[in-house]
């Protein structure tokens, strides 16, 4: 056995040696300093998601104890930190209402059934305990109640996979009662701070009505409705319950804050911009009036909707850009936890609102090594039918130009890439690679127009724009035109291997992590609960029931172009994935082999959708840098001693 331990050192000792770059422009160039893999998936200096508990009392958040990332506690102001000795990986928490228990809701291995764990945090030791051990059930928070600590209110489809039901939880017992059978296709409860249901709003094939109870006989009665093709959120009832506040662009391009009066039925906003939707709005507890709102125009942007906190936010403003947030605040709503982003690292702070003191907390892992990374800044690309394409370029610190590029597109697609530390952008250009990330057209938080235009563009227009924006990034001195991969994760998956397919001499190679190849299929096997969602994926993607919308679905799935892939192309796939099953890959792989195309193939056990086990991040990591460094003439690390331990986790 020692010797075989000893040979095993010596392999991994020689395959430990870093690769240098080949890449004209990268060979012999004075470049940061290169960091290993574990720095950007499996530092033990990670820390993150502080939380200050309602009484104001004590700190939570997560950090790295020995080999895993944990939950640690501590009181205000003292220098009792204790760890809470579970494995916290990959979820977030809250706190209950009596600042004692943490509850947080996780699913086995990537399933996305969810269940909902309370762990007690004044016993020494105290293990999480299942409160919902329901088989084969999502179950998610909807309410914790201000005025009973012992409950919650949760939704699951536990009776029903297609809809979910509303029930009141005993964080003791983890009795389970009743409130809201959902019979009636109901997207959303809007349930109040004291746990009452208020308002339910339910969907019919062409719009999404919002009904309030009427008597108590069990009936309801509408206050508006919108179109199913609208974006329209309920967010709170006035304090005065004659008004509720909104995100919605019903009758407009914008997602705009707006007030509506019950009575009357009349809208008027509150808050809105031009160029951006608004994303996230924050409110004032005692007041229910909006407190902050957050946007994305280029940079991140946060505004004081309450005169009052303009001030507090002076206190986290930089010189240069910032992304500021309120992660958490107490009861009193005086003493508030804040995380401020650049694109290079996060930092934490508990801010006092009385003394105006902000405490340093603690930072993200790459300040440890900031001085390595590359600065992103926003960009404007015109698309060649003239749309405008915002996005973000990640230029790695070196004078000559041009470099090898990935162009790294986002998930979704409703959704968008924005301003702030990213590790796998940073990752990326550690390694000598220009890195271009393009909101295209689909992508949200551009308004309704800008959405719209991928209506049947999946794999068409959609993809044009990537295409452009290479272009772009060569016309610019910017990407070496023979030296450009695609990556994405999801939808950008797909992109990678539409890229591929359908424009093989655009790039030198591509990396595809969980990524539809058959669009039809993935249409027919989407879980049973984003039935009533599904109305925007076919408007957008194609309803594979329509037998014209259908063969376009498959014309541009490129699982069945696979003959004419000319470049090489990593896939990598989550085995428990439920979004976007295994199959797809596995059909995917099956026809590039049979047409004698180069493809690596990687599944990761005991994942799904997201990969979030250090271990197989890692893993990952390794297989892209050394994947990319074949392809595009980048540096890697190479061995990692990390996954010497991560073969024993």
């Amino acid at each position: 056995m020692s010797r075989k331990i000893a040979l095993l050192v010596v392999t991994l000792s020689i395959a430990a040696c870093a690769v240098k770059p080949a890449h004209q422009n990268l060979d012999n160039e004075e470049l940061p300093r290169l960091l290993p893999v574990r720095d950007f998936v499996a530092n033990t200096s990670a820390m993150g998601q502080f939380r200050i508990s309602p009484d104001g009392k004590k700190l939570a958040w997560k950090a790295v104890a020995g080999t895993r990332e944990e939950i640690f506690v501590r009181s205000v102001g003292k220098s009792d930190a204790r760890s809470l000795g579970f494995d916290a990986q990959g979820y977030h928490f809250i706190w209950t209402q009596d600042s004692k228990c943490l509850i947080y809701i996780r699913d086995a291995g990537g399933n996305e059934n969810f269940h909902l764990f309370r762990v007690d945090i004044e016993q020494t030791g105290a293990k999480p305990v299942d409160l919902t051990p329901l088989a084969g059930t999502r179950v998610g928070i909807q309410q914790v109640i201000e005025d009973d600590a012992r409950h919650i209110l949760i939704v699951h489809n536990g009776r029903d996979k297609t809809a979910f039901d509303l029930y009141r939880l005993n964080l003791d017992s983890g009795k389970m009662t009743l409130i809201y059978k959902n019979t009636d296709r109901v997207v959303q409860f809007v349930t109040d701070k004291y746990g009452q249901l208020r308002a339910r709003v339910k969907q019919n094939e062409t719009h999404r009505i919002l009904e309030v109870p009427s008597g108590s006989s069990g009936q309801w009665k509408e206050l508006s409705r919108w179109s199913v093709d609208d974006t329209a959120w309920v967010l709170k009832f006035s304090k005065d319950g004659n008004s509720i506040y909104l995100l919605s662009n019903r009758g407009r391009d914008k997602v705009s804050l707006v007030k509506q009066n019950l009575s009357t039925g009349k809208e008027r906003v509150v808050y809105a911009r031009n160029d951006v939707d608004i994303g996230f709005v924050q409110f004032n507890r005692d007041t229910l009036e909006p407190a902050l709102a957050y946007t994305h125009p280029d940079y991140p942007q946060v505004s004081a909707l309450d005169p009052s906190l303009e001030k507090d936010l002076r206190v986290f403003q930089k010189d240069g850009p910032a992304g500021i947030f309120v992660s958490s605040i107490d009861t009193a709503q005086q003493k508030l936890t804040v995380d401020v982003n650049s694109d290079r690292e996060v930092a934490f702070y508990l801010y006092d609102r009385n003394s105006g003191e902000a405490t340093l907390l603690g930072r993200g892992a790459s300040h440890e090594y900031a001085d390595a990374l590359a600065t992103m800044k926003p960009v404007s690309i015109k698309a060649r039918d003239g749309l405008t394409l915002n996005g973000y370029l990640t230029i790695p610190r070196t004078a000559r130009r041009p470099l090898p590029m990935v162009l790294l597109v986002h998930g979704g697609p409703f959704y968008r890439d924005i301003w702030r530390y990213n590790r796998r952008v940073q990752f990326l250009a550690n390694r000598g690679y220009v890195v271009l990330q393009v909101n295209y057209r689909g992508s949200s938080g551009y308004g309704r127009a800008f959405m719209e235009t991928a209506i049947g563009e999946f794999g068409g227009k959609m993809h044009d724009d990537l295409v452009d924006a290479v272009n772009w990034a060569v016309e610019q001195k910017i990407a070496d035109p023979k030296r450009v991969a695609i990556m994405g994760r999801s939808f950008g998956g797909y992109a990678t291997l539409v890229g591929l397919t359908q424009t093989p001499d655009t790039f030198a190679c591509g990396v595809d992590i969980v990524g539809p190849a058959d669009l039809e299929a993935l249409s027919r096997n989407f879980p049973d609960y984003w039935k009533p969602f599904m109305h925007r994926w076919n408007r957008f993607n194609g309803d594979p029931a329509n037998p014209e919308e259908l063969q376009r679905m498959r014309d541009r799935s490129p699982l069945y172009h696979a003959d004419k892939v000319k470049r090489p192309l990593l896939i990598i796939h989550g085995a428990n994935d439920v979004r976007v099953k295994q199959d797809q890959s596995d059909r995917m792989v099956a026809a590039l082999r049979a047409a004698g195309k180069p493809v690596e193939y990687v599944v990761i056990r005991g994942e799904g959708h997201r990969i979030l086990h250090w271990k197989n991040r890692l893993k990952v990591s390794r297989k892209v840098e050394d994947f990319l460094a074949d392809c595009l003439g980048g540096r890697s690390s190479g061995f990692d001693y990390y996954q010497l331990g991560s073969w024993a986790f």
